[in-house]
């Protein structure tokens, strides 16, 4: 065979893979045949369900509301994400704080109408949680948000991750309050009860409380469910809306409130965020949750000095405490501190009325000291080295200070009691510096340790508080408490 039929040969077997798939193909020359194409006239895309109502307008702004925000818990969100609710509670006229850790919580929440909380990730120590705990019986207000979003993910050395969700570390601050966050989230198949995702679930079932009035739906993008075991399930799903943990409905619930009325938990902060809070009636859900947690009073304890005083104080000595050079200087931080909480503090030689009062007294009995004595049942005698407390026992007299806190509807009293005037001046600094860790504290009775590690006279720290109103609300007088006098101006 010739060299030129051999290349022949070669080129053809080369063409024919090449010609069989051209064939294969590409059968014929195109045509232009006539399309189907959608009906683009009657189609129509779903849009989110608008509002029932408009978004409610704000009351009359409360006086002294501030509102602390946890952010030192590695909390999975943005102030940014929350504008919305922020700017509800500010138009409230409350004043909104985000805790960066700079002061104890238990110095936070002295002076705070409630404490938010949004998916955190790490634990709340047991001295934090006792402080929430306090701060809840002293009626403040806790709101606590999670989000089945909202996870904390770590990797080992292999590169296995991890999932910590947020209900490991919501569930220790409600439980106290028979209310528990699933690690599931809820979700609807039906197309008619979901807002263009399983995930986007709505709810028309509410129960009746402030929260949910006037709410025709919500819908909730990635929501936790939640037990309320004593409390209100506000807001329940159909009978299509399941947990992802059981793939099982029968009412399950994404918001709910305590027994006490409380603590609010959510299972999801959606619908406070942006675009979110704008369908349906979100944002009227969001203004009744700043209404919440804004709405609350709080009962004066001991323990939250300064901010125990909503009117002015009227600062009395008794018996055979003298106003002298020594106590000036600790009466006048005293001063300062009660100032710094819009509250003046003024001496007088008697209390005055319609105001709070403080009374310096020492451990010798007296006739004006007596009355304010009273409600706590304490009786004092000459040269006696320990005093008998009910339902607290006896105190030595030396190196101690005593506190005494009653509260009324037309006055709140505290009582300093010491047994020489350099212990009066050392509890009146300690009582100024607004830190009573040094005392053993029984609801509104706090024994003090008055002596120093080098038995100096000197006081102890004083530091400012942040300005605000009281927040305490009124609450029935004890009885027993003497009637404050009237002091007359020098007007008449």
């Amino acid at each position: 065979m010739s060299t030129r039929n051999r290349i022949l040969i070669a080129i053809g077997l080369f063409l024919l893979p090449i010609l069989v798939r051209s064939l294969y193909f590409y059968q014929g020359f195109y045509s232009n045949s006539k399309i189907q194409q959608p009906d683009y006239a009657q189609y129509t895309v779903p849009v989110p369900p608008t509002p029932s109502h408009s978004q409610k307008a704000a009351a009359a702004a409360p006086s002294g509301k501030v509102v602390v925000i946890d952010n030192i818990h590695a909390n999975q969100f943005e102030p940014s994400e929350i504008e919305p609710l922020v700017t509800a509670l500010s138009s409230l006229g409350a004043t909104v704080e985000f805790d960066d850790g700079a002061k104890k919580l238990e110095m936070e929440l002295k002076y705070a109408s409630s404490y938010l909380v949004f998916a955190p990730s790490t634990a709340f120590s047991g001295d934090e949680l006792r402080t929430i705990q306090q701060f809840v019986s002293s009626g403040g207000r806790l709101l606590v948000f999670s989000d089945p979003t909202r996870v904390l993910s770590s990797y080992d050395f292999y590169g296995n991750q991890t999932i910590i969700p947020d209900v490991n570390f919501v569930n220790p601050l409600i439980a106290p309050y028979g209310l528990t966050v699933v690690n599931d989230y809820l979700y609807n198949l039906d197309t008619k009860s979901n807002e263009g995702n399983f995930r986007n679930v709505k709810f028309v079932d509410f129960a009746t409380s402030p929260i949910t009035t006037d709410l025709n739906m919500v819908v909730l993008y990635g929501a936790h469910s939640i037990h309320a075991e004593n409390g209100t399930s506000l807001v329940s799903g159909n009978e299509t809306t399941f947990s992802s943990l059981t793939d099982k409905g029968s009412k399950l619930v994404p918001l709910a409130l305590s027994s006490d009325g409380l603590v609010l938990a959510a299972g999801d902060f959606s619908f406070i965020t942006n675009p979110f809070n704008q369908v349906a009636d979100n944002a009227l859900l969001m203004s009744h949750v700043a209404e919440f947690a804004t709405s609350g009073e709080r009962s004066p304890l001991l323990a939250n000095f300064p901010y125990v005083f909503q009117r002015p104080v009227s600062l009395v000595a008794t018996g055979d405490i003298e106003l002298s050079a020594s106590l000036l200087e600790p009466i006048a931080g005293l001063q300062k501190t009660l100032k710094a909480t819009n509250i003046p503090v003024n001496v007088r030689s008697r209390t005055a009325i319609g105001g709070d009062a403080i009374i310096l007294g020492s451990f010798t009995p007296s006739d004006d000291l007596a009355p304010f004595l009273k409600p706590f049942k304490i009786e004092l005698e000459d040269g006696q080295d320990q005093i008998t407390i009910p339902g607290f026992g006896k105190v030595g007299s030396t190196g101690s200070g005593i506190l005494l806190f009653t509260h009324g509807a037309k006055s709140n009293t505290l009582v300093l009691l010491a047994a020489t005037t350099k212990d009066m001046s050392r509890l009146i600094n300690l009582v100024a510096s607004g830190d009573l860790s040094v005392c053993v504290l029984e609801e509104n009775i706090a024994v003090c340790n008055l002596v120093l590690p080098d038995d100096s006279s000197g006081g102890f720290d004083y530091f400012p508080f942040p300005t605000t109103e009281s927040p305490i609300g009124d609450l029935p007088t004890p009885e027993g408490l003497p009637t404050p006098t009237l002091v007359p101006t020098p007007s008449g």
